[in-house]
């Protein structure tokens, strides 16, 4: 497996100016520049196609374009799109995002090779044929990290269910449910000290804060994540003679 992380999304970055083809009262497209999936855009009618387009005011190069928490139609689609000028008769960039089926994750990731270019939109077809709005969660455009040696076996992917139970004296049950989240943990192999300050380098960029997308196979949708690195980044060093470190990973999958 290839596990990959793809962060500093240039999406949510000072001085992006994003639109839309209509928003729905209270779901602006502005909402899609704080990176919280929660902070959802909504079209504002069922009828002709769809989009949101951000201009990043340059070009600015990525490898990976992501949509999370998309709402679209069966009969319909969702295509990532980028392109130098604000012109979309042939645009650059011009993939369609396939949804599995079922989709544990909510992360519709386009790997791609990269690209440095101004303008991205995700375009929306054929909404007319549901005639209901069409939605997105949080959007993303950067670059990935990919450490050569991947990940050492024992890689856990944990579903986590925070509901709070409760028990009457008499035996009753209730319970307060709460959104479900990923959490991922696990050892990266050991690495030469290059690819050690190129994960240096990311921590450094987005800490435990900034959300990532995690793929811990690029390959299964369903091990793709948006969220957070939970806690502090460790280098451990592995074998004196030859220079290797290996890195304990944890991740916390942000919910809608």
């Amino acid at each position: 497996m290839a596990l990959r992380i793809a962060y500093a999304n240039l999406l949510t970055a000072s001085g992006v100016v994003v639109s839309s083809s209509a928003d729905a009262t209270g779901y602006p497209a502005s909402n899609l520049t704080n990176a919280a999936r929660w902070k959802k855009w909504r079209s504002a009618t069922g009828t002709g196609d769809q989009w949101v387009k951000f201009d990043l005011g340059s070009n600015k190069t990525f490898t990976v374009l992501a949509a999370i928490s998309a709402k679209l139609h069966a009969g319909g689609t969702l295509k990532a799109q980028a392109n130098a000028t604000d012109v979309w008769t042939s645009p650059t960039v011009n993939d369609t995002l396939t949804v599995p089926s079922p989709d544990f994750s909510g992360v519709l990731a386009d790997w791609i090779a990269s690209q440095s270019l101004r303008w991205i939109r995700f375009y929306f077809t054929n909404v007319g044929a549901v005639s209901d709005y069409v939605q997105l969660g949080a959007v993303f455009a950067g670059t990935y990290l990919e450490p050569a040696n991947t990940i050492e076996q024992g890689f856990t992917v944990t579903r986590v269910d925070p509901s709070i139970q409760r028990r009457a004296t008499g035996g009753q049950r209730s319970a307060l449910v709460l959104p479900k989240y990923h959490e991922v943990t696990g050892r990266l192999r050991p690495v030469v000290a290059s690819a050690r300050d190129d994960i240096r380098t990311m921590f450094e960029a987005v800490g435990d804060a900034s959300p990532v997308i995690l793929a811990v196979d690029p390959t299964v949708p369903g091990l793709t994540f948006y969220g957070a690195l939970d806690g502090p980044l460790q280098a451990q060093h592995q074998n004196p003679s030859l220079s290797l470190w290996a890195f304990p990973l944890a991740f916390r999958e942000d919910v809608p």
